[in-house]
């Protein structure tokens, strides 16, 4: 998984990989989740989409709890 987030480059030229370094170890996981998401749809890999895109993914968790 490291491998090919290593691969993937954000907007802003960071790897998947360094930008998911910074984000809290606690959220790692559904900004993964967000990221391949973001890919699989076609939107840009920004902060923003990769965001929102957690959000509605962490909602939609939350909405089968």
């Amino acid at each position: 998984m490291e491998e090919k987030l290593s691969t993937i480059y954000l907007v802003n030229g960071q790897t998947a990989l360094q930008y998911l370094m910074n984000v809290s170890e606690k959220y790692r996981q559904i900004a993964t989740e967000a990221i391949f998401e973001c890919l699989r749809l076609g939107y840009p890999l920004n902060n923003m989409e990769i965001t929102g895109k957690a959000r509605e993914l962490q909602r939609k968790r939350n909405a089968y709890v």
